[in-house]
């Protein structure tokens, strides 16, 4: 019974009850299924419009950021493979973005958001512009004119492109949440007028009324509650709603909404706590898990900052190009996460320099033996299209009491690393007072 009740349309439902009752009672049904109805016109017209916008603006800036990454590497390259590859990921993101900006121009967006469309694209015409004079400097094989134009001109209007970007994002992300809220208060009015139908059938048909209660009301307050969730900023709750009626098709619609704005946010997230090349974490998650070891470390327990520096990295890119040392560096990365535990973090600080955070060690020793691991996993060979490069790195080691900022705990983990460069490269130097002095390999 109570899957045949939730399969039908609530037509249906109001119009049985409204058959036990009055005729005041059918034509007040009649209304609260008006206004159901437009409720869920509104709120799917809203999300649908929104969700493949927001989708859309996604994949637009994620294009333009591959573009000028790509722009930077084809003006650092030489003429050949690699510069020809970039040529092709900058026309194919030239290609995704008049696609999707077409595909947005064609949704029926608000007046605001077609003016910041319209702004967005204008800016991504100058960036073009500057961007292809860049280009041509470099076809001319005027590196410093075309590195001039990337790192003055189009620097700037790159960033205007990311800004106008973001700005279009947070104001679709916006949109979503407003139609969110909306949906909420017309899903409360509407609950209302449905608990004034059931109060006035209850009269002469309990059973009925108990069954539309049961039918309509509930799953409505499901609905108001995961909006009243979404307003508060918690995405996790989903409506659980296993029927084929309008609130069925509302609540399939706002998961499919939530889920779209979880992702969106967690990409957001995940971008501004990791390195873009490694995937490891950058400085400022570093930071933060350094923060949450302080109580192990005031506790006894050994906690390190290791500082990893590769020597000759400079050379490498010189010697085999800057593709060789993206390679280089994730190979790095993917030895340095392979030598420590699942508790410990790995970071990239920029550039050749990573550190390596060790949390609640059983020894001082054992600190010691990781550093000394990882610099033997470090040195050995890699190749890349034929040509071997043999990694070098040099490692500073300072041991944490839980007393000193972080910010010097930092500092002496760099002046044990610069030690142990000045004191011949590929050795592990000590920061700590306890540790054994100067430098020394594993």
């Amino acid at each position: 019974m109570r899957r045949w009740a939730g399969d039908r349309r609530i037509a249906t439902k109001i119009i049985s009850v409204s058959l036990v009752v009055t005729a005041i009672f059918t034509a007040s049904g009649v209304v609260g299924l008006l206004n159901l109805r437009r409720l869920v016109a509104e709120q799917d017209r809203e999300y649908r419009v929104n969700v493949v916008a927001l989708a859309r603006m996604t994949a637009v800036r994620s294009a333009v950021g591959a573009q000028q990454e790509s722009v930077l590497s084809y003006i650092l390259s030489e003429p050949g493979f690699y510069r020809d590859s970039y040529a092709t990921v900058i026309a194919e993101t030239d290609e995704a973005i008049d696609t999707d900006v077409e595909a947005l121009t064609r949704i029926g967006l608000p007046a605001a958001e077609h003016e910041r469309l319209r702004a967005f694209a204008a800016t991504i015409t100058v960036w073009r512009t500057a961007r292809d004079d860049a280009l041509a400097a470099a076809r001319a094989g005027d590196q410093r004119r075309a590195a001039s134009a990337v790192l003055v001109r189009s620097e700037a209007i790159a960033r205007a492109v990311k800004d106008r970007a973001s700005g279009f994002l947070d104001q679709l992300v916006d949109a979503v949440a407003e139609g969110a809220r909306r949906t909420r208060a017309n899903s409360v009015r509407t609950a209302q007028l449905t608990g004034v139908l059931l109060g006035v059938g209850a009269i002469t048909a309990v059973l009925l009324s108990v069954l539309a209660a049961r039918t309509i009301s509930r799953p409505l307050r499901e609905v108001v509650d995961v909006l009243a969730r979404v307003a508060r900023g918690d995405l996790s709750r989903r409506v659980e709603l296993d029927r084929d009626d309008e609130v069925g098709q509302m609540g399939r619609s706002l998961n499919e909404t939530l889920g779209v704005l979880r992702t969106a946010f967690e990409e957001v997230h995940h971008r501004a706590s990791h390195d873009g090349l490694t995937g490891l974490a950058n400085r400022a998650l570093l930071r933060e898990r350094l923060a949450a070891a302080r109580g192990n470390a005031l506790a006894g327990l050994p906690v390190a900052i290791l500082l990893v520096d590769l020597d000759g990295f400079k050379q490498v890119n010189d010697a085999h190009g800057h593709v060789a040392g993206d390679h280089l560096l994730t190979v790095v990365a993917e030895r340095l996460l392979a030598g420590v535990r699942p508790c410990d973090t790995v970071a990239r600080l920029g550039g050749d320099e990573f550190a390596v955070l060790l949390d609640g060690m059983d020894s001082r020793e054992a600190v010691d033996a990781v550093a000394d691991r990882l610099l033997t996993a470090l040195q050995v060979p890699t190749g890349h299209h034929g040509a071997t490069i043999t990694p070098q790195a040099s490692i500073g080691v300072s041991l944490w009491d839980g007393d000193a900022p972080i910010d010097a705990l930092m500092h002496d983990a760099d002046v044990a690393m610069y030690a142990a460069k000045t004191g011949g490269k590929g050795r592990v130097a000590h920061a700590h007072p306890n540790a054994p002095t100067g430098a020394r390999t594993p």
